[in-house]
């Protein structure tokens, strides 16, 4: 047992540190997106997000596997809607990669204008209403920080958690990510940016939580 609590902490620091370079990379991203709207920079966005999906879900995993059996429930109700959001996520950014950017089967203008991701399009609906999961996975694992030492972790969650009824309330008033003219503007990127400046040190200070359960 011990073993196995051994492997998920080290299992549980690595995908945090992971976690935390693929949300800076997408933040890069974000940016050069603003400064030259290159597509690249949206290929790099999508790639990184689901490499954010994919290391989430590991790291909730490990970090239910190492929460206290007292506090267990919030690490098992973390991961369960880590789970959630990964593939609402993930299908999103494929399909932008696979489709939208080469449009293999010479689809409609209509068909690719409704997968296209901006606000107002379904997979927009669908992206927000995943990261309402996540936003609820890091609530649930604020929970299950009890140690003063984690205060600013827990708070940190708490605050990222605190999100979800903005992202879910997004789709329902996409006019605030459009220009006047209907054209999607920056808004969105700086609200992912500030969502950055968040995320990015709940993933490196969930790091530090493995690293300390592994030397107490």
């Amino acid at each position: 047992m011990a073993m196995n609590k051994n492997i998920s902490k080290i299992i549980g620091r690595y995908t945090a540190l992971f976690v935390a370079i693929a949300t800076m990379i997408f933040g890069i991203s974000l940016i050069w997106e603003m400064i030259n709207l290159s597509e690249n920079a949206k290929t790099l966005g999508y790639v990184a997000s689901i490499m954010i999906a994919l290391g989430v879900v590991t790291m909730m995993a490990s970090f239910y596997d190492v929460t206290q059996e007292q506090s267990k429930i919030f690490g098992l109700l973390a991961l369960v809607f880590a789970i959630i959001y990964a593939p609402f996520c993930i299908v999103t950014y494929y399909l932008q990669l696979s489709i939208v950017a080469s449009v293999p089967l010479h689809l409609s203008d209509d068909v690719i204008e409704a997968i296209n991701f901006k606000p107002g399009s379904p997979t927009f609906a669908i992206d927000m209403l995943g990261y309402g999961f996540l936003c609820l996975s890091t609530l649930s694992a604020g929970f299950a920080f009890k140690k003063s030492k984690d205060k600013l972790l827990r708070t940190l969650c708490f605050i990222h958690g605190a999100l979800v009824v903005p992202t879910v309330v997004g789709p329902l008033i996409n006019e605030i990510y459009l220009s006047t003219s209907g054209e999607t503007d920056f808004t969105g990127h700086i609200v992912l940016l500030f969502w950055c400046a968040i995320f990015i040190p709940i993933a490196l200070l969930i790091m530090r939580h493995f690293n300390r359960i592994q030397t107490e």
